[in-house]
């Protein structure tokens, strides 16, 4: 069974919901805790791996083969999250016969501490593999999808000469990926992009200038940065025009965002148009692709906003550059805004008798009269505030007339809103660090209060 980093924020294990489709006597077993207590999904993240996952697997054990978790990515989840999980897993795992726990993620300080925890595993690292074996699997791998039948796979709509790498050109694509295989999935995607059916001259174009050695004796790191450099550079418009502006805007939003946004959510949230967004990201696809359905962009691997939100390894000047502080004040400055323009008493428009119903019961009002934009600014406008106040560059005195509308007429609108959507718990949190930033940076705390 797999799931991801990215599913997870540390309140809600999501194992169980696995389990369930894996086997049929541990989803009985799941049903009779989840009749019993409706609400164990929502509980301690203890409680829940405790009822949800270690008694139905110790109820059963006797009947099974061992099980495998694969939790894919742990270094994307929050870091409180990761945490917990690791702990939590190094300390209960053992307990129960036959469970196995595969764990992917990078090395980050947090998981680290976490894992001097964990006695009973044993720690692998990818550098650790022999480069011809990592080569000859990406290789495979690329061999594969610039096939020609992968080629005819990816246009299925056009017809031209069946085309294919040169033999000097996928062993730069090799050499270039080292061996990290999101930078030849990266490659591929760029080469193989639909809106442009022209592989050819899309390998060109990643390739210009590039031999065969040029990264023989790269960091990772390093050959990742010139592959997102590229790709950036192809897909400047010509000519460019502001295109470099509303790439920083909306690129920026986009891989500082604590939860992604549909596309027309974003727009909404930054006050543009949703085509804005669409046309400055069209040629970005293989870094920031759509979503089907409501065109969520998301970043591909957390190395793109490691890579643009560092001013030592974005080496394309100020025009690509994301500094996270700065942009972090803007989307606070944006979050502020949306409130301000939309948030009014008893927003769900409720008649009396319905106060006393719960939040159920209400789920479709509340998402009528809260849109997914509104939502997100009343929950994390404080944290994007107090990242943003690490410096002074993004406070001015819009931001300081928005946040002095916003704190004295409608705070408690604010309130009653994050009420309705379940996030009352951020109420105090984020105003007492909004709070304590502000004291620190020395700005008047009279713009809140």
């Amino acid at each position: 069974m797999r799931t991801t980093g990215r599913q997870r924020d540390g309140s809600s294990l999501h194992l169980h919901y696995h389990l369930a489709i894996f086997d049929g006597s541990l989803a009985a077993r799941i049903d009779q805790v989840l009749e019993r207590d409706p609400d164990a999904s929502g509980r301690d993240i203890r409680k829940q791996f405790n009822t949800l996952i270690a008694q139905p697997l110790h109820l059963t054990t006797a009947r099974r083969a061992p099980i495998f978790f694969v939790i894919d990515a742990l270094d994307e989840c929050e870091e409180d999250g990761a945490t917990s999980i690791l702990t939590l897993l190094a300390h209960e795992s053992p307990r129960i016969p036959g469970l196995k726990i595969f764990v992917t993620t990078r090395p980050e300080r947090h998981i680290r501490s976490a894992l001097v925890q964990w006695h009973d595993h044993t720690q692998f690292h990818m550098q650790d593999i022999e480069q011809s074996v990592v080569e000859a699997d990406i290789h495979r791998y690329l061999e594969s999808r610039l096939s020609e039948s992968g080629v005819r796979r990816s246009f299925p709509e056009v017809r031209f000469r069946p085309w294919q790498p040169t033999t000097e050109q996928l062993k730069i694509l090799v050499g270039m990926s080292g061996k990290l295989f999101i930078i030849a999935r990266t490659a591929a995607d760029f080469i193989l992009d639909p809106r442009h059916a022209q592989p050819a001259k899309r390998i060109a174009t990643l390739l210009d200038g590039v031999s065969a050695t040029a990264f023989s004796s790269s960091k990772h790191s390093i050959i990742m940065d010139d592959v997102y450099m590229r790709i950036i550079r192809a897909a400047q418009p010509d000519p460019v025009d502001d295109w470099d502006y509303w790439f920083r805007t909306i690129v920026g939003a986009i891989v500082l965002l604590h939860d992604p946004l549909s596309c027309e959510s974003l727009a909404n949230l930054l006050g543009i148009d949703a085509d804005r967004i669409v046309r400055t990201l069209s040629n970005l696809h293989s870094l920031l692709a759509p979503s089907k359905g409501d065109s969520t962009f998301r970043v591909h691997h957390k190395s793109f906003p490691d890579f643009i939100c560092d001013r030592n390894r974005c080496r394309m000047g100020p025009a690509f550059y994301i500094e996270p502080t700065l942009h972090h004040m803007m989307v606070a400055e944006c979050c502020l805004r949306v409130m301000c323009d939309n948030l009014k008493l008893n927003i769900c428009n409720l008649p009396r008798n319905d106060w006393s119903k719960d939040q159920d019961q209400l789920r479709d009002r509340i998402h009528n009269s809260i849109p997914q934009h509104l939502a997100y600014a009343c929950t994390y406008w404080g944290s994007h505030l107090v990242s943003g106040l690490g410096t002074e560059l993004g406070w001015n005195n819009d931001l300081c007339r928005v946040l002095e509308h916003f704190a004295t007429q409608q705070l408690l609108n604010w309130v009653e809103a994050i009420g309705f959507i379940g996030r009352v718990d951020t109420a105090f949190s984020s105003l007492e660090a909004v709070v304590g930033a502000m004291v620190c940076q020395f700005i008047p705390i009279s713009s809140i209060y």
